[in-house]
C-alpha cells in the first residue's frame, strides 16, 4: 500500500501538481484529490486541516510516520507535515483510503 501512495505522490510531484507544507495546503485545498497528513503534525493544525478538508470534501490520509518520513516518501529534501495532491488516479486513491486501518 505504501508503494501505491509513493507512486501517486511522486507522479503529482514530478508533474508539479501538489502543495507541500501546512500553510501552502491550507491556501490551496480546493481541487485537491488527496490530503496526506503526517503523525508529527501539531494537534491544532491537524484539526484545522481536517475541518477545511471535510468542508471541501477532500479525502484525508493519515500517514503513519514523521514529517521526515513523509518527505522521503515524496522525494523532497525538507520536512513535510502535510501534502495535498492535485492529481492522481481515483481508483488508486480509493485503494489507499480503503486499506487504512
Amino acid at each position: 500500500m505504501v508503494k501505491k501512495l509513493e507512486k501517486i505522490a511522486r507522479e503529482a510531484i514530478s508533474s508539479k501538481k501538489y502543495k507541500a507544507g501546512t500553510k501552502e495546503v491550507m491556501k490551496s485545498i480546493k481541487g485537491t484529490k488527496l490530503l496526506i497528513i503526517s503523525e508529527s503534525m501539531e494537534q491544532k493544525l491537524r484539526e484545522k486541516l481536517e475541518a477545511q478538508a471535510s468542508s471541501s470534501n477532500v479525502p484525508l490520509y493519515y500517514f503513519r510516520g514523521s514529517s521526515l518520513q513523509l518527505a522521503r516518501l515524496c522525494g523532497v529534501p525538507y520536512r513535510v507535515s502535510a501534502v495535498s495532491l492535485k492529481t492522481g488516479n481515483i481508483e488508486d486513491i480509493n485503494d489507499i483510503l480503503s486499506e487504512k486501518e
